[in-house]
């Protein structure tokens, strides 16, 4: 079995067996052609190939290929984990008698905290949507990223079925990350800007051919690439010297939740985390503003 047959049932095995998204298994997939070439280029069989050349290949990410210093360590980190799920999975198809990965270590990572924006600056960029068609649409995206904690890629294979808002309003999730579906409850605030969408979605062109959520400007759905121009371009307006990006909202939904006390297990849950280690971080997040507010009592209260 050549490289391209066994990356072919390493995909079908990331799709049906672990129920991977999309998204996920793309990356894997780009990691997996990086390594192919180096195995090229270095005259390499995949199958036979020892852990002193994964050494070789992982220090060849770190070294200049046409940027000023190479990959960064999280990308080292994350090609290292592709390459070794993929011999992993020769090991258990019988194609190889050792894993060669099994000693290699990868770079240290440090734990970042994640970047969020204040309650108070979300609903700023809340308040600064138009009443137009696309401002109410805009305006719900937001909210759905905000309120629900979900990712862009989420937000984006929202059905019009999948967020109820008569009752108990609620998101539900589908293949998420993991090929794990979720029920994310809404409160009554992100309900009604939901409601003020659904409202007008019947005015886009061709609304009644698609399930999607949100539509473009045509009646198609939206697309990743839409969803960072538009949050750059209403952040510039509404709250000019933020940062703001996709995620950015995920993480201050998550951050808030914390901050106001809530269990981080169910965190966990609302956010589609497989691993508690995972959402722990915004832990850290809490901690680090517990020592900013003890640091004030060193302040003088006249300074």
């Amino acid at each position: 079995m050549d490289f391209d047959e066994a990356l072919d049932r390493f995909h079908d095995y990331l799709k049906y067996v672990r129920n991977m998204s999309p998204n996920t298994i793309l990356a894997y997939l780009k990691d997996l052609e990086r390594f192919k070439s180096f195995l090229r280029e270095h005259s390499l069989d995949y199958t036979g190939i020892k852990r002193r050349s994964i050494e070789s290949y992982m220090k060849s990410l770190s070294k200049s290929k046409g940027r000023a210093s190479g990959l960064s360590v999280s990308s080292i980190a994350r090609n290292l984990s592709s390459v070794k799920s993929f011999y992993l999975f020769l090991f258990m198809s019988g194609e190889i008698k050792s894993v060669p990965t099994d000693l290699v270590k990868g770079p240290k990572l440090r734990r970042r905290i994640p970047e969020y924006i204040s309650y108070e600056n979300v609903q700023k960029l809340l308040s600064s949507f138009s009443k137009t068609r696309m401002g109410k649409r805009n305006k719900a995206i937001v909210a759905v990223l905000y309120y629900g904690g979900l990712r862009v890629s989420e937000a984006c294979t929202l059905k019009l079925s999948d967020v109820p808002i008569i009752d108990e309003p609620y998101i539900r999730v589908r293949d998420g990350k993991g090929g794990k579906d979720r029920i994310v409850p809404l409160n009554s605030q992100a309900a009604a800007i939901i409601g003020d969408y659904l409202e007008i979605r019947d005015s886009f062109p061709n609304a009644g051919k698609t399930e999607a959520l949100f539509l473009g400007t045509r009646g198609e759905p939206i697309t990743r690439k839409m969803i960072p121009k538009m949050l750059n371009t209403q952040a510039k307006k509404a709250i000019p010297n933020i940062h703001v990006h996709a995620h950015v909202f995920r993480h201050s939904f998550a951050t808030h939740l914390v901050q106001r006390g809530v269990n981080v297990k169910i965190v966990q849950e609302l956010l589609g985390h497989s691993n508690l280690a995972t959402t722990s971080i915004y832990l850290h997040v809490a901690d680090k503003e517990k020592r900013a507010a003890v640091e004030v009592l060193y302040t003088s209260p006249n300074r």
